[in-house]
């Protein structure tokens, strides 16, 4: 097994110089780093994990705090996006990712505190939903380092990645009025999953309606919980309104997933009979046939910046210079066959 003397050998510096490089001090050359990086490679040479703990005094690892039920969180394909995309990026690091789950919501602030106590984390990824806010003013009242995925609180400014919600729907909306959908249902957040004062996706729908003069049909509004037996079910109740929806638009993949198989269990051809839009544009949603048109939601570059920012936090010597301010992701809409325009308009 390759040690650090022999990578210093190899590359012609000293060990002292192949520390510098592995724990990523800006001092060190570009052409001695390469040097150093390209001698690790050959040797393939792993450093010894818990002495460099010890060194640092750090335990390179960072908790991921999802305060949802876990029987939520492990049927979420959104969740496990977000999740991906911090890992790798904490990998890349040699940092680990300690994923925290409690068995609901109440129990999050137990198991943060179990966390901190027994200084098993260096920071924390938190995910933002409703009733997190006392949760991250705690992190900030004990000076932890941490980064949210999605505001915390209303005027949080500092430390945050976020998905513009609203963005989304509007985006989505103006679209389908564009194919000359009026009547369109809209599968929207449960309240439960929602920040007070925070702006919806559903907002963003309204803005499109009013920026096209029309008025929006609150009562095709159903909530969801993002689930695909959320989607599934929510198409009897959908269908039975007058007049129809020609359109279903859904704030998560896997209720439009849901909604796709009870439209085909009867008889119904999503982009022929009704269309449909999804909320996120997932991994299995692009490879979907045929194909789920979908607002792409950005959630493993969610994951993955915000895994960035509180790496640079960490990095910072400067205690008080440990906020950064928060950045806002723009979502896109990617169209497939799923959405072609009400059923009249193409006949």
């Amino acid at each position: 097994m390759a040690t650090i003397y022999d990578v210093a050998a190899r590359a012609g510096v000293s060990p002292k110089t192949v520390s510098r490089v592995i724990n990523h001090c800006a001092t060190v050359k570009e052409e001695t780093r390469q040097r150093v990086l390209d001698a690790i490679r050959a040797l393939d040479y792993h450093p010894n994990a818990v002495a460099k703990s010890l060194k640092q005094q750090k335990t390179f690892n960072i908790g991921y705090v999802i305060p949802y039920g876990s029987d939520f969180v492990f049927r979420d394909p959104a969740q496990l996006e977000q999740i991906k995309g911090a890992n790798d990026v904490l990998a890349a690091s040699d940092y680990n990712l300690i994923l925290s789950v409690p068995k609901s919501g109440r129990d999050a602030l137990r198991e943060v505190d179990s966390l901190l106590k027994h200084k098993n984390v260096d920071g924390l990824i938190l995910y933002a939903m409703a009733g997190v806010e006392p949760l991250a003013r705690e992190f900030e009242a004990k000076g932890l380092k941490y980064v949210s995925l999605g505001k915390c609180y209303p005027e949080q400014k500092y430390n945050f990645v976020e998905v513009e919600a609203p963005s989304g729907g509007y985006l989505g909306t103006r679209f389908l009025l564009n194919l000359g959908h009026r009547e369109i249902a809209f599968l929207g957040e449960a309240p439960q999953f929602l920040e007070p004062d925070k702006e919806s996706m559903i907002s963003g729908c309204i803005r499109a309606y009013q920026e096209a003069g029309l008025e929006f049909p609150a009562q095709g509004v159903l909530p969801g919980d993002y689930s695909v037996e959320c989607g599934y079910y929510a198409v009897e109740r959908l269908l039975a309104k007058q007049p129809a929806p020609t359109a279903i638009f859904c704030a998560s993949d896997p209720m439009a997933w849901g909604v796709l198989r009870a439209l085909r269990e009867r008889g119904l051809v999503p982009g022929k009979d009704i269309d449909v839009l999804g909320g996120d544009d997932l991994p299995l949603t692009q490879s979907l046939e045929p194909g789920l048109s979908a607002i792409h939601s950005k959630l493993y570059e969610l994951g993955s910046l915000g895994a960035g920012i509180l790496l640079e936090c960490l990095r910072m010597e400067d205690e008080a210079a440990r906020e950064i301010p928060g950045r806002y992701l723009q979502s896109e809409l990617v169209v497939r066959q799923s959405t072609n325009g009400p059923t009249r308009d193409r006949a």
